[in-house]
């Protein structure tokens, strides 16, 4: 059976994103707009997705100081993935991956320490939803924004990226230079 996926985010985000799923054999329902996602999620019922990719959303920086643009991203932004998550937690099936894609603020208002806050606010929205599932096996990955849609498609469908790309580059090594990384890899874990 061909996993069922959501997708979430700006029109020209879903779209490349969608194709890749497709590509993977994936039945893909798109929404450009987070506020759809309620409607979308109600339609399609119970247990109706097992992946939820959740890309950015549209954001129109507004405010006069960097402080009223920071506020505005954030609240218009990141903690409106929290609704749109909440509305799909019922439509997602049992064990079901979800997958955030990080935006990022415009260079006018972009600080050093937001990368690191905006992550938080996302792990923290990743543990209330495990928390509001009923058996708490909801599988949450968090990648960086401008990761391709590829790899994207690849992680919503259950795909370890980090293994991947190590075991790519592991690929392209000589038989000495892998068998050094390997034996490093092993004496650290013992």
């Amino acid at each position: 059976m061909e996993p069922r996926v959501l997708v979430s985010g700006t029109g020209q985000a879903v779209a490349p994103v969608a194709t890749a799923l497709r590509r993977r054999g994936a039945h893909v329902i798109e929404v450009t707009d987070l506020d759809q996602v309620p409607t979308v999620c109600a339609d399609a019922g119970p247990l109706a997705f097992d992946s939820y990719v959740q890309l950015p959303s549209r954001f129109q920086a507004s405010g006069d100081t960097a402080v009223q643009r920071v506020r505005h991203f954030y609240a218009a932004g990141v903690l409106a993935r929290y609704t749109a998550l909440d509305a799909a937690l019922p439509a997602l099936a049992v064990g079901a991956l979800v997958t955030f894609v990080m935006g990022q603020l415009p260079p006018e208002a972009s600080t050093s320490d937001d990368r690191d806050a905006r992550r938080a606010l996302v792990r923290v929205l990743a543990q209330a939803a495990r928390a509001d599932t009923a058996d708490g096996q909801l599988i949450v990955r968090m990648l960086d924004a401008g990761t391709a849609p590829e790899d994207i498609a690849f992680v919503a469908l259950g795909g370890d990226l980090a293994r991947r790309q190590f075991m790519d580059r592991l690929a392209e090594l000589s038989y000495t230079d892998w068998r050094v990384e390997l034996l490093g890899i092993a004496s650290v874990e013992t």
